[in-house]
């Protein structure tokens, strides 16, 4: 039986590659989804997860995080690898929403436009049978035709 030495195409080596640079972003971004909360062991800052792009991409940075810091109302984005001693505060999803809702609560807003939302969002918190009623009317709903 004949021995088929294996021979590497442009395209199987492109697909092993894109495969190394998955596993290496995945490295990068760690545990980190979009809406979560994340503490910094290097700036002890907590911070939201808003988006994670992770590429890859033409240039530099190859993948990069947008996140907001708690309490504050500006984002940025970064590209720092998720380090082993960074922590998890809260996960998407309720966890985060009740984490936020009591951070928000302890710290009240230092604008009336700032603090209107936050009661907003405190409120569909707080009911949110009736938050996704409302959704579900607002899709069917028609509006009257204007003459």
């Amino acid at each position: 039986m004949k021995h088929r030495a294996r021979t590497s195409s442009p395209a199987r080596k492109a697909y092993y590659d894109a495969a190394s640079y998955r596993r290496w972003a995945a490295r990068q971004i760690g545990p980190r989804a979009v809406g979560g909360f994340y503490r910094s062991a290097f700036s002890d800052v907590v911070y939201e997860v808003l988006a994670i792009e992770p590429g890859p991409r033409p240039q530099w940075p190859t993948w990069k995080i947008t996140t907001r810091q708690l309490g504050e109302s500006t984002s940025r984005w970064h590209c720092a690898a998720w380090d082993e001693r960074d922590h998890i505060v809260a996960l998407p999803g309720e966890e985060a929403l009740t984490f936020w809702a009591e951070h928000t609560l302890a710290r009240p807003a230092e604008s009336d436009g700032a603090l209107l939302e936050q009661r907003h969002v405190l409120d569909e918190a707080a009911h949110p049978a009736t938050v996704a009623a409302l959704h579900q009317l607002a899709r069917t709903a028609r509006l009257p035709q204007t003459a």
